[in-house]
């Protein structure tokens, strides 16, 4: 079963459903209390081998520059990246109980790493709520380790879903980025002080992880390619 918001938009989605029947495309917004119970009441009592909890939100980055915070979009960061996952792992973790692999995956972030905290210094909604999201994981981690549920938390990479590959050091930033990415971070990655992937790279890498994954496994906080992640 695949989620999103707003499925009759996600044509990339539809088009793996068409072409897997067995995958089943469904609404949830993770901030929406009634849209979870929804998911819900689809799901009923099937047991859940795996769940992947990747929704995020990034946010433009001019509002989450100091001295221009806006704290709507702060408050809206929270509860996306760090209330949403936990919320919906609540809801369904009687379901991962019933499960075989009994795995629970989040999708963390170098961003919401303090230990690697570096310029350019913006973002400041999106680090400070994965870093809460990191720190509900860890205790998640500890609270089901007894019943043997496995809990995970990645970090996906840099990884290039607008573009940012085909850029040259020396072309022009084009504008639909710079309202994505604060402009001192593309620079960076114009000059290869950033590595990006693409999102084959990413996905390929945390597939192998996550099969890979035991109870035994350590650190809890992984790069997409197994490698551990600081805190």
């Amino acid at each position: 079963m695949a989620t999103c918001r707003n499925p009759e938009d996600a044509d990339a989605l539809k088009k793996l459903t068409a072409d897997n029947p067995n995958l089943i495309l469904q609404t949830l917004d993770i901030t929406n209390e009634s849209s979870i119970d929804s998911l819900l009441k689809e799901i009923g009592d099937w047991p859940l081998d795996l769940l992947i909890n990747n929704a995020a939100y990034l946010g433009p980055p001019n509002p989450q520059k100091f001295g221009q915070i806006d704290y709507q979009m702060f408050t809206r960061s929270f509860e996306v990246n760090a209330i949403g996952p936990i919320r919906v792992t609540e809801k369904l973790i009687k379901n991962v109980r019933k499960g075989n692999m009994k795995k629970i995956i989040f999708l963390g972030s170098a961003a919401g790493s303090i230990a690697q905290i570096a310029p350019p210094v913006t973002l400041y909604s999106y680090r400070a709520s994965k870093a809460a999201l990191h720190m509900s994981v860890h205790n998640l981690y500890h609270e089901l380790k007894p019943e043997k549920i496995m809990v995970s938390l990645i970090n996906p990479g840099l990884v290039d879903t607008r573009g940012f590959l085909a850029l040259q050091p020396d072309d022009p930033i084009p504008e639909r980025l710079s309202k994505i990415v604060p402009i001192e971070l593309i620079k960076m990655i114009q000059e290869g002080k950033i590595p990006m992937i693409t999102t084959l790279e990413s996905v390929t890498q945390m597939i192998h992880y996550i099969e890979n994954l035991t109870t035994e496994s350590l650190p809890l906080f992984v790069n997409c390619d197994g490698t551990p992640m600081p805190w």
